[in-house]
């Protein structure tokens, strides 16, 4: 057997390292496969590992061409974190086959604490729901952003797991493969019904009474949910909400922007299809490394726009003022000063709204790190629970 030396250890431990942000990449198209299929990203995507990175596509069983329009902004946000990370140069000494074997040790690695279920509702809508933790802890049950993959919420599984039940669902009509438009026309997209999710999937679940987190515009079912069932609903926090909460609260250029969108881009899928040839001509500014093909998800096809744009776009109109009044659980809200995405004067006056609210304002913060889970995050969450409990 030869021995490693040092060295060789630090190498074999530098490209794990970078075959693990690979597969991290490669990941965050899980869900946008299994919604529609094969996917085609542009060519020129795997300009360093064609080779590595198709094996660890077959490997991980996520359907991805590299032979797709060049032209295609969307596409090419939706690419970006893979061609950043197969031009790692520790991914050079790999060999495809080598390559694959150790992507499913990380893949099953990765999902190895985590629990999949499916929760199917009257109307049909399946839900897609992702926990860790030990089943008899305390529970945090996330209400994460509307319409995005679970995999965006997934730093607060791994800060929390270890001693709390961690749930975190996604809106309805986002997680199951498109069959064809009839499968998301047959059900409803409202605010009232995203609320309801939630409480069935606490139901279903047998979770019990639960700290409910609400993360972006899942503040707005989270909310509502607190309401309807405060038996269910132990405590609250609220991060970064983007809510309407009338002319009190200012909006930023970005909630404003981008409800004028979605309310065009709901209006039919003709519209959505058309919106979204638009959007994809030119680039797409102020996508987000690391995270960027989960957020750019709904713009990926026409079909999904119009999904994000009837969901996102219920939950920007609806009036929260009224449910935050009658929230009665002790609620944790948290913004920052300079968030540009969700103005942080939506958190303030969502604080003089619910009756027993601790408002957090931290000096920095993009909206994003709602979704981080940073030491500061997780401490500030903890100390809350820990008082409420």
């Amino acid at each position: 057997m030869a021995l490693q030396t040092p060295s060789s250890r630090s190498a074999h431990s530098a490209a794990r390292a970078a075959l693990t942000d690979l597969v991290g990449a490669v990941r965050q198209l899980e869900g946008l496969v299994r919604q529609v299929g094969p996917v085609a990203l542009p060519a020129g995507t795997c300009d360093r590992a064609p080779e590595l990175v198709a094996a660890v596509c077959r490997e991980l069983g996520i359907a991805l061409a590299f032979d797709g329009p060049l032209d295609d902004h969307a596409l090419q946000s939706l690419a970006a974190e893979i061609q950043r990370a197969q031009r790692a140069p520790e991914l050079a000494g790999l060999t495809p086959r080598e390559a694959a074997d150790t992507a499913r040790l990380i893949r099953d690695e990765e999902d190895a604490g985590l629990r999949l279920h499916t929760v199917v509702r009257p109307d049909g809508a399946e839900l897609q729901v992702v926990e860790t933790g030990p089943e008899t802890g305390p529970c945090v049950l996330l209400s994460s952003a509307c319409g995005m993959s679970y995999r965006l919420a997934l730093p607060w599984l791994h800060a929390l797991g270890a001693g709390h039940r961690c749930v975190v669902l996604q809106t309805r009509g986002t997680g199951e493969p498109v069959a064809g438009p009839a499968d998301f026309d047959r059900y409803a997209s409202g605010v009232p019904e995203q609320a309801g999710d939630v409480l069935a999937v606490a139901e279903a679940l047998g979770i019990g009474s639960c700290h409910l987190m609400g993360l972006c515009g899942g503040a707005v079912p989270a909310l509502l949910a607190a309401v309807q069932e405060p038996s269910l609903v132990r405590s609250v926090s609220l991060w970064h909400a983007d809510l309407e909460l009338g002319p009190e609260a200012a909006k930023s250029d970005h909630q404003t922007n981008l409800r004028s969108l979605l309310d065009l881009a709901g209006e039919s899928r003709d519209t959505a299809g058309w919106l979204r040839d638009k959007i994809a001509s030119g680039p797409m500014t102020g996508v987000p490394p690391q995270v960027g093909p989960l957020v750019v998800r709904p713009y990926a096809t026409a079909e999904l726009l119009y999904r994000y744009a009837r969901l996102t776009g219920a939950t920007m109109h609806w009036d929260s003022r009224a449910t935050a009044a009658r929230v009665t659980q002790p609620t944790l809200i948290v913004t920052s000063e300079d968030d540009h995405t969700a103005h942080p004067d939506g958190s303030r006056r969502l604080a003089r709204l619910v009756p027993d609210a601790r408002l957090v304002v931290t000096a920095h913060g993009t909206h994003l790190d709602a979704f981080r889970a940073s030491p500061e995050q997780v401490h500030t969450l903890l100390a809350f629970l820990g008082e409420v409990a």
